[in-house]
């Protein structure tokens, strides 16, 4: 199972001050949104709550805040959700109905929000949308319809780009260059890499004690999918969705990393480790990777550069199965959406909707990443480079940018501080991996059966997963509780739902 895109996330938002190398890379959408003129003398009230990954909130003395607010002739009412409660917090409210006049949610596949979608309780802002230029803009239209419920947008997603992000391998090059290693492309060549790691003394101290990659079983979820040859936890096959867990090649990955496992090319703590754990053993400087977003070439990478100046931390392109499929990690375009209940006068929606136009234009959303130019950064060769006030003033460091996220790859593939040397093979990596189209029909697909049954099924073979894998079971009764499930009646009924879910996306409807 991968992790969570929260946890990706956060480790991709808390160094998020994000450096552009320049025009070509930034939102083509031009600026002088309407919202930056409200046409009246007294500012709107916006109450609105969001997701912040920051270490510490900002609230409306921060200059930011003031600044957007300035632009905008808002008043803004910002609730911050930390992301330790935020799933707790956004269930609560929709059960109770209290619902702020911008409410966040962080999944659209969540049960009770497409519940009061049915019911009527948002607007639907599609009639509204293309009277706002930034909002409507080309580089936008994608990520408008894949967020559509029942061919109508109910909500303002909140961008992110569709690939750089992902837990993916991410290796020592320093490493595999010491070794006269080749970035891997297969699974049979990933693994060789890992074993080169732990057995050729690549940290050159003449003790085996190399973790060749720091994991646990949330960061192999990828291996999943490059056998399966799809993205999420289902497949197309003769026209119908089929869960991956009761697929072959799911039990060849489950003995890849077995194997892998068993080689001493993980933790031995593997079993147990949190995802932070993981983080820490990559940053020390002795493992030869782990699995992370692209951005982390810096945001960790620096991290190993401090205990060794040599390393050099590169993401890889893809992988490739068995029958020739490459697979790179990819997603939606956003990542988490607003709504706006029924309650809020009509009036009242285009306003918001100005707002939200203003800081979906180039000058709003470079004014929540960066701040402001000759204050909280000066441009040096078509570079932002931040000041030190920058982070007095909390920029870089979630706040105001988990708001309305940057309109660029760099979202996910820069970081404060990046090297340009870093940068630009990012930026390569990253082209090269939009050339990849590995499939993800379960994304964004809403079914009750797949929220009632799923999860309880899934943990199940994922508990049985990770026991085969340390030897604490046995891969007879991995195929004993996965011929079970093959049978049964409830996930066939998740199955039929999910087909029936994408068949429907399909068609637009």
């Amino acid at each position: 199972m991968n992790p969570t895109r929260k946890q990706i996330k956060k480790s991709v938002l808390m160094k998020s001050m994000l450096i552009v190398l320049g025009t070509s890379v930034l939102l083509t959408a031009c600026g002088g949104s309407k919202g930056a003129s409200s046409g009246s003398s007294e500012p709107t009230k916006i109450q609105m709550q969001t997701l912040n990954y920051a270490t510490e909130f900002i609230d409306n003395t921060n200059v930011i805040w003031k600044e957007f607010e300035k632009r905008t002739n808002t008043k803004l009412d910002i609730t911050w959700l930390s992301p330790s409660t935020s799933e707790e917090k956004i269930n609560v409210m929709l059960a109770s109905g209290d619902l702020p006049e911008v409410t966040f949610v962080e999944s659209l596949v969540n049960p009770q929000l497409q519940k009061m979608i049915q019911q009527g309780v948002f607007w639907d802002l599609s009639p509204f949308i293309k009277d706002y230029k930034n909002l409507s803009a080309p580089n936008l239209e994608e990520m408008w319809s894949d967020s559509k419920v029942n061919g109508k947008n109910y909500v303002i997603p909140r961008y992110y780009p569709s690939y750089g992000g992902g837990a993916f391998p991410i290796l020592r090059k320093d490493w595999m260059d010491k070794l006269g290693l080749q970035t891997p492309t297969n699974m049979d060549q990933f693994f060789d890499v890992l074993k080169a790691f732990k057995e050729k003394d690549p940290n050159g101290n003449g003790q085996a004690d190399e973790i060749s990659y720091a994991a646990n079983p949330d960061t192999m979820g990828f291996v999943y999918g490059v056998f399966n040859g799809v993205q999420g936890q289902w497949k197309v096959k003769d026209d119908k969705l089929v869960p991956t867990i009761t697929e072959d090649a799911s039990r060849d990955a489950v003995l890849w990393i077995k194997k892998a496992y068993d080689a001493g090319l993980f933790p031995k703590d593997f079993a147990i480790m949190k995802y932070s754990q993981t983080v820490d053993l990559i940053r020390g400087g002795n493992s030869g990777g782990t699995s992370q977003s692209m951005n982390h070439a810096w945001v960790t990478g620096s991290k190993i550069h401090e205990v060794v100046p040599t390393a050099d931390y590169m993401p890889i392109t893809y992988l490739e199965n068995v029958s020739g499929e490459k697979y790179t990690p990819s997603g939606s375009p956003y990542y988490g959406v607003y709504l706006i209940p029924k309650k809020v006068p009509e009036a009242k929606v285009k306003k918001i909707l100005e707002f939200f136009d203003y800081a979906y234009g180039k000058e709003g959303n470079e004014l929540a990443t960066y701040g402001i130019e000759g204050v909280h950064y000066n441009v040096e060769n078509g570079r932002k480079i931040p000041t030190p006030q920058s982070e007095t003033d909390h920029l870089g460091d979630g706040n105001m940018n988990n708001l309305v996220h940057l309109i660029s790859d760099d979202m996910s593939i820069g970081a404060v501080g990046m090297p340009d040397d870093v940068y630009n093979r990012n930026v390569e990596i990253v082209n090269e991996r939009k050339k990849i189209k590995t499939p993800y029909p379960s994304n964004e697909l809403y079914s009750e059966a797949y929220n009632k049954y799923y999860p309880e099924i899934s943990k199940k073979v994922s508990d049985m997963r990770t026991k085969v894998i340390i030897g604490k079971d046995t891969i007879e009764n991995y195929d004993k509780l996965i011929e079970q499930l093959r049978n049964d009646p409830t996930l066939k009924q998740v199955a039929n739902e999910m087909t029936e879910a994408y068949h429907k996306k399909m068609s637009g409807k």
